[in-house]
């Protein structure tokens, strides 16, 4: 296999460093992987417009700009392969989450149009989907949301945001949370492929959540479903959580177990 040219943004920590050590294990031929990756939680009401448009500046511009700058060469060529690290937050939103979510599916969005394009130019485009991972990015993102200021919000939003929606999550995470070297691992398989997929999701766990999106055209179910397992079945949902905990722990002390 002929060597391959490649561009890694935000790869000082996280899922950007751990894929570069895979990378760098490799021979590998010509792509391009955008990582760079910026978060934002918390109601809406809060959030400074200018740091929004960070966020959209950080996760869906500098894609924009980078793509602008390698794609004519790519052109050229008749060869390529984009890899972007988006998110299952660009295919459906969650909680609190509206400013990044948002931005995931504009990158969502403008790799799907932009995809039909290339493939005219033997260029795929992959779009990497993880869940929650366990990350330096994903704990100062907690902890700065943890010491939010609240006061732009009503009192029962600022009580859902800071006694639901945070501990919920630390469950989330602890049951459902992967490695950034995990996530690498898979975005490897993606890059390295022969056929490689336009969406890879790297965490079977949390499949059957998407696929509700993809269920109902209306939205509705996806909506309804996330919006009883937050408000009305919090209990049952928290119980299935302990019980994926105690799967994965089980799955870790098999010498035959394996995990997603």
């Amino acid at each position: 296999m002929s060597a391959r040219t490649v561009i890694i943004t935000g790869c000082s920590s996280g899922i950007g460093r751990a894929l570069a050590v895979q990378l760098a294990k490799d021979k590998l031929k010509r792509f391009k992987v955008n990582n760079a990756g910026m978060g934002l939680i918390g109601p809406v009401e809060c959030q400074d417009l200018d740091t929004i448009k960070t966020v959209f500046d950080t996760n869906f511009f500098s894609l924009t700009r980078l793509v602008k700058e390698v794609l004519p060469d790519m052109k050229r060529r008749q060869n390529g392969h984009i890899v972007v690290m988006s998110s299952v937050m660009g295919i459906h939103g969650l909680l609190f989450n509206d400013i990044y979510s948002a931005s995931k599916f504009a990158v969502e969005g403008f790799c799907e149009s932009l995809a039909i394009q290339t493939l005219k130019f033997n260029i795929n485009i992959s779009l990497i989907q993880p869940g929650p991972v366990f990350t330096e990015f994903e704990t100062k993102l907690y902890e700065d949301a943890a010491k939010m200021d609240l006061s732009s919000t009503d009192e029962e939003t600022a009580k859902m945001f800071q006694q639901l929606y945070l501990p919920y999550s630390r469950e989330v995470f602890q049951a459902l949370g992967q490695t950034a070297e995990d996530v690498a691992e898979h975005t490897v398989k993606v890059i390295t492929s022969a056929n490689p997929p336009f969406r890879y999701q790297t965490n079977k766990l949390y499949t059957p959540l998407t696929t509700l999106k993809f269920a109902d055209p209306t939205g509705n179910l996806h909506i309804d479903t996330f919006y009883k397992m937050v408000f009305q079945h919090d209990r049952i949902f928290n119980a299935s959580l302990n019980l994926i905990k105690l799967l994965r722990w089980r799955g870790r002390n098999n010498p035959g177990g394996t995990h997603s």
